[in-house]
């Protein structure tokens, strides 16, 4: 069913939930069925959220992270990420990410703004921030998840671009990420 928009309304109505199930729940997310008033019925992904970084050093490079992903089956190009903690301050989350997945630390951090990565199915939201002049942690690094390999790379613009002209890059947060860091003035 569709309905002509008329402009005028700034809040559309939300429909009226009946009833809702958890049919899974894992340690980072949980499997709902929400029924609604009219019949409505949507099974969907609960997520707390996440973050990713775009990580530039001095020299003018971003970081890449290259790991594998199980549900694809393939080893990805993607902009340092991570899932948010219960409650975990996105950018304390930010922060750790980019710290666990490369070894670099940043002195500044600016928040960017967030995307709904598959509202069709999901309710995760990224929260995006931006990390200049990263440099590699001396002394004592932090580790990242036992589970996870992770190799980090660092490249230029034009590595980058290259990057994406060939499709080598098929995750939708690092596509987003990476145009919003070769839009900026160099």
């Amino acid at each position: 069913m569709f309905f002509p928009y008329d402009g005028k309304a700034t809040e559309l109505p939300k429909p009226e939930t009946e009833k809702e199930e958890i049919l899974l729940r894992t340690k980072v997310f949980e499997v709902v069925r929400k029924t609604y008033r009219g019949g409505m019925e949507r099974i969907f992904v609960r997520h707390r959220g996440a973050v990713t970084v775009i990580a530039t050093t001095p020299r003018g490079r971003i970081l890449l992270v290259r790991q594998f992903r199980a549900p694809i089956g393939e080893w990805l190009w993607e902009i340092p990420a991570g899932t948010l903690e219960e409650g975990e301050d996105p950018l304390l989350c930010a922060q750790r990410e980019l710290e666990e997945e490369t070894g670099f630390s940043s002195p500044e951090w600016s928040y960017l703004f967030s995307v709904c990565l598959a509202p069709g199915y999901s309710s995760e939201i990224i929260h995006f921030f931006r990390a200049q002049n990263a440099r590699p942690l001396e002394g004592d690094i932090r580790e990242g998840d036992a589970d996870e390999v992770i190799y980090y790379f660092e490249v230029s613009r034009e590595e980058a671009q290259t990057m994406l002209a060939e499709g080598i890059i098929k995750d939708a947060k690092t596509l987003i990420g990476l145009q919003y860091w070769l839009s900026e003035t160099p």
